[in-house]
């Protein structure tokens, strides 16, 4: 903290308006004929029920007499709206895929029942809620599969076997549910497949089972009633060793430097190994239960570290003492050549609860090979989630990598390959996405300085939304697949210094970034530092003039902007950060204050220009529940900008365009300028909206960010704020936790 930094300024409850709202629903009248609406529901039972009989001898829950079922609402209808209906009806929604979709199941006689119902009301016209529901459908084994294993079959017609990840359908019941599992695990078994590792569980208690299907029987098996969902088996792929160029002079950490102090990162990768002199950097090796020391022994996390620890090397490559901004605990949980996901998620779990009391940031720099379906959250994905949920953690993640750079010749081609999409575990909602762009203009490159780099996965993410989060400088590559040597290319070895290109370099900056930010923000809030992060950012796209649609494709290659972790962690004169935590619920909205100076407000600037920017990040915490497929996420918090007008009355003043204002995505993060305002309280509002499964008072925790700036930086604009709200917003004085 220099002479020029301030402390953040603190919101408090006070300043926090409370307004009631009673949530509203509307029934629809379809004006269907019952007799014929009628027919085709049935027709759908009777479809359901003849492939019930066909199967049911050779299936899972057979002995539980249970039927499996898709159920399809009218176009606009929503299961939140329609749960009661499915209840009144002795039906148990499973899953849902979407609004629209659900699985259900029931027993063989409430599905009899169900049958003479709907019959009634096609002969008679009764049961008027009948008309909600579009149809009723066999789920099928194709229903089960995911895109991505489709191409795979479509593409290897000739393969003898899959590896694939069956998930259990979820909300069965334990008892169920076990005897299922064993049911399943002994077809497998005789249908001539074998299980490469136990069934396991996600933290949320969904079963998985990893198996080696033969091709011959893989329908056969995917038609089990217990089965929901079926993706090929992904595999982690180990990082060979990277050529290095050896130290011209002996590293070591600055004098003074007390590493206890530093906040800590844990980096889940293949080791850390870090050169002799800067080895006391890393107080902390662990490796994970079953996890065999590599070959190469820290040939990827060693890089990966060394970006967390120091951020762009090749800036302070002259000075032979580096200055570390964060301490390294090595979680080593990738061992062989490969390593599968249902054995990563367990050793993730077992690092996490390991050292989730001592560090709340983790990085995990590895990817699938493939991009995201997207249609669902990948197992891996879900698990970050819960385990972000259950243990207040925060994960960086690298965007991916993908090889379009040795085919194509521009970027635009690279960009337009869907090809170029995110890859598992990427879509992690809730963890850290982050991507590469290039920090150094090279000739031969086909990205130029602050162009996403060639070999960077962009977004949409999962359902669409905003991924990657943000953005750090990193290698650029050149087709014969060379990165040259820049400032942001550099990473360390055991032996050197090498040129790495990859998002697996960038996502450990940014976790670095984090990890800087945490120790000035009151007890070490993990969701207010997130907050901050995202607000800081400098973003690599102009606003200005810009449709909506251009905003989004800016999103979905450089997320919120740049990581600029010095912008987060104080205020200044010219730029006061206004922070504040708290929880909603359903039934109640929030207007939190804020204040603008006089001094603002009265500055005089050419017509046309604008005086000044307020940027609102909102980082909420949703319920999570990967059995509501595109419905993953149960919460958002709409926020908005209410400023005092030139006539001093309060008005709603959003930017036209805005790339992180969506529905049910966990953050939003905009910014507007302003030209002609009052001085006074300005407001931020904030409403909850949520999906069935929360109730209505459920506290959802969320963390805001507000940051004014002076576009006239005439000075003295934190100095009148304090002056002028005496006392209301008041300094944040960071507090450590002392961890026991």
């Amino acid at each position: 903290m220099n002479d020029q930094d301030k402390f953040h300024l603190w919101i408090p409850s006070g300043e926090v308006t409370k307004v009631l709202k009673k949530p509203t629903s509307r029934n629809k009248n379809y004006g269907l004929n019952p007799a014929e609406h009628g027919s085709k529901l049935s027709k759908g039972l009777q479809d359901i029920l003849d492939i019930f009989n066909k199967l049911k001898a050779g299936d899972s829950l057979h002995d539980e007499d249970i039927m499996t079922f898709k159920v399809v609402l009218q176009d606009g209808e929503d299961f939140s709206n329609r749960k009661k209906l499915m209840e009144d009806e002795g039906l148990k929604i499973n899953a849902v895929k979407d609004s629209r979709h659900a699985i259900v199941s029931a027993k063989k006689d409430v599905f009899d029942r169900l049958q003479g119902r709907i019959g009634r009301y096609r002969d008679r016209g009764t049961v008027k809620d009948f008309q909600y529901i579009d149809d009723f459908e066999p789920f099928s084994s194709r229903d089960k599969q995911s895109a991505s294993l489709i191409r795979y079959f479509q593409e290897n017609k000739d393969q003898i076997a899959v590896d694939v990840q069956m998930m259990l359908l979820p909300n069965l019941g334990n008892e169920i549910q076990k005897k299922a599992e064993k049911k399943l695990v002994e077809k497998i078994i005789n249908k001539n497949g074998s299980l490469p590792a136990d069934p396991f569980q996600l933290t949320d208690g969904t079963t998985i089972i990893r198996a080696l299907v033969p091709m011959s029987s893989f329908n056969e098996i995917a038609d089990d009633q217990a089965i929901y969902r079926i993706e090929q088996t992904v595999f982690f792929l180990k990082y060979a060793p990277s050529v290095s160029s050896p130290f011209g002079k002996g590293l070591q950490l600055k004098p003074g430097v007390i590493i206890e102090e530093l906040p800590a990162v844990v980096i889940l990768d293949d080791g850390v190994d870090f050169p002799k002199n800067l080895a006391q950097l890393v107080p902390i090796h662990w490796r994970a239960t079953g996890c065999n020391r590599p070959v190469f022994f820290g040939s990827h996390g060693t890089p990966v570290a060394s970006r967390a620890a120091f951020e762009n090397l090749g800036l302070c490559i002259s000075d032979e003492n580096l200055t570390p901004r964060v301490k390294i605990i090595d979680a080593n949980i990738i061992d062989g050549e490969k390593t599968a996901s249902n054995i990563v998620i367990q050793r993730i779990r077992e690092a996490v609860i390991t050292f989730s009391p001592i560090a709340k940031i983790f990085n995990f720099s590895y990817n699938a090979q493939q991009p995201i379906d997207g249609d669902e959250m990948s197992f891996l994905g879900c698990e970050l989630d819960l385990l972000t949920k259950a243990y207040g953690v925060r994960f960086v993640l690298s965007a991916g990598n993908h090889q379009l750079v040795f085919s194509e010749d521009n970027l635009k081609d690279i960009l337009d390959d869907d090809d170029s999409r995110i890859a598992e575990p990427a879509d992690a909602m809730l963890g850290i996405t982050v991507g590469a762009v290039v920090g150094h203009t090279h000739n031969g490159s086909i990205s130029k300085e602050n162009d996403i780099a060639p070999y960077s996965r962009k977004g949409p993410g999962f359902c669409g939304f905003y991924k990657p989060d943000l953005v750090a400088y990193g290698a650029t590559q050149f087709k014969n697949g060379i990165a040259p040597s820049d400032p942001y290319a550099l990473c360390l070895s055991n032996t050197g210094y090498c040129a790495l290109p990859g998002t697996s370099f960038t996502a450990p900056t940014v976790a670095g970034d984090l990890a800087q930010i945490l120790p000035v923000v009151p007890n070490e809030d993990i969701g207010l530092a997130q907050a901050l992060l995202y607000n800081g950012v400098i973003p690599l796209f102009e606003n200005e003039g810009i449709t909506q649609e251009e905003a989004e494709y800016a999103g979905n290659l450089y997320g919120r902007g740049l990581s600029a972790p010095r912008k987060s962690m104080y205020s200044s004169e010219d730029k006061i950060s206004f922070l504040h935590t708290g929880t909603l619920n359903r039934l109640t909205k929030q207007r939190v204050k804020f204040h603008i100076p006089t001094i603002l407000a009265d500055a005089k600037v050419k017509r046309g220009d604008d005086k000044a920017r307020v940027t609102v990040t909102c980082i909420v915490q949703p319920p999570i529940d990967r059995t509501k497929g595109s419905e993953y996420s149960g919460a958002y918090i709409q926020t908005s900008i209410h400023r005092l007008n030139s006539n001093g009355k309060n008005v709603v003043d959003n930017p036209d365009v805005s790339d992180n204002r969506n529905k049910w995505d966990s953050c939003y993060h905009f910014s507007n300028t302003f030209s002609s305002f009052c001085a006074g309280s300005w407001e931020i509002w904030l409403e909850l909206f949520t999906r069935w499964g929360v109730e209505d008072n459920d506290e959802i925790p969320y963390s805001l960010v507000i940051t004014i700036e002076d576009l006239t930086q005439a000075g003295n604009l934190y100095t009148e704020i304090i002056k002028e709200t005496a006392g209301r917003f008041t300094p944040v004085q960071p507090v450590r936790l002392t961890v026991k």
